[in-house]
């Protein structure tokens, strides 16, 4: 498979240096021994900082309950999907509720209710709002999270939950509750029971994470993309929960599943780890991919670019071309209709034993919240 990279140089050379084709799992693990003094030190200062950014925030136990989903490593790690998904469950089971997100990539610095066809606002806000469009959730988008809460606020004061999306490291806002999607982790026995515990290893500048183990602890679930059974409680004894991705193809023209597509395919992408949708992706198609386009994640697509894509995929003897749901809400309003292009939906199917949205809603109701 051809590979045509118009990411960065400094993202490409990162991506190469790090190992992020498809997980940084089982790279750099910080067990004990393991990382170089300036790798460690580097941890220090990390964690000192966030730390004295997240002790500045406030909780306003009054009003609605506020969730995160975060995680410690750099992208790709299945926030969106996970937030969209825990909203709808949460919408389903009778919470009032609103998505609140910073909106990255986008010139806007909100506070702004997202329209999913607002081509200024963020793909993933978007692609979020497509998804909770029937369910009556709102998506709000601020690069100043508060501001965002409070404007949330004024025009639905009926909310009971709020979801944040990338909120682990975020200061000035106030949590009931923060899930940590874990990127690595290994299980231990502790005091006779099995545990899970938080793996990561140098963070930047030395490796690709944005903190160390440590920041796991300040959250009360951990999320593991896994399908094997795990222990139920983290080293500290953090709710453990798990889930798997799945893809499937969908002609957005038709709107239509597609199950075994003919023909030769291109894969085009722009999210943090594009190799690791590369490689899902293969294991649907009937046949391998003759090339694989890789653009920066949260990129703004022109005509220019498609039509540069486009060509690529022609030369390279593609039928039709297969790009993320992520990305098809930027390309919509100029896709080319002459070219064939298939949607890759990701669904968020929950692991067995008690799921996120079972665990979430219990600690609500625990807090305080109760459904009205």
């Amino acid at each position: 498979m051809r590979i045509l990279d118009f990411r960065p140089m400094t993202v490409r050379l990162m991506s190469n240096l790090w190992g992020s084709g498809t997980s940084f799992r089982g790279h750099y693990a910080d067990k004990p021994g393991s990382n170089h003094l300036a790798a460690r030190l580097a941890a220090r200062i990390t964690e000192g900082f966030i730390a004295r950014r997240v002790a500045a925030r406030s909780l306003d136990r009054s009003g609605p309950a506020i969730v995160s989903i975060g995680n410690l490593a750099l992208g790709g790690t299945g926030k969106t999907p996970v937030v969209a998904a825990l909203a709808g469950d949460l919408a389903a089971a009778g919470w009032k509720g609103g998505v609140l997100t910073r909106g990255f990539g986008s010139p806007l610095a909100g506070p702004l209710t997202v329209d999913p066809d607002n081509d200024l606002a963020g793909d993933e806000a978007r692609l979020i709002a497509t998804v909770l469009a029937s369910r009556g959730w709102p998506v709000i988008q601020a690069r100043r999270r508060e501001r965002g809460l409070q404007h949330l606020l004024e025009v639905h004061p009926e909310i009971e939950v709020v979801v944040v999306e990338d909120g682990h490291q975020t200061a000035h806002l106030g949590r009931n509750l923060d899930v940590v999607i874990l990127d690595g982790w290994f299980v231990d026995h502790d005091d006779g029971r099995e545990k899970v515990h938080a793996v990561t290893g140098p963070v930047l500048p030395f490796g690709p994470w944005r903190e160390s183990s440590a920041g796991a602890d300040r959250a009360g679930i951990w999320l593991l993309e896994t399908g094997m059974d795990m222990p139920r409680e983290g080293q500290g004894g953090q709710a453990v929960a798990t889930f798997q991705r799945k893809l499937s193809l969908r002609d957005p023209q038709g709107d239509r599943s597609v199950d075994s597509p003919d023909g030769q395919a291109a894969i085009l992408s722009g999210i943090a780890r594009p190799e690791a949708f590369e490689n899902s992706l293969l294991k649907i198609l009937a046949r391998d991919a003759v090339l694989a386009v890789r653009c920066g994640d949260h990129v703004r697509y022109t005509p220019r670019m498609v039509a540069k894509i486009t060509s690529a995929a022609r030369d390279a003897g593609s039928d039709f071309l297969v790009t993320t749901a992520k990305d098809w809400v930027k390309l919509k309003p100029f896709w080319p209709a002459g070219f064939p292009l298939l949607v890759a939906d990701l669904e968020i199917c929950w692991g067995q034993g008690r799921t996120l949205p079972e665990i979430v809603g219990e600690c609500l109701v625990a807090d305080g919240h109760m459904r009205i």
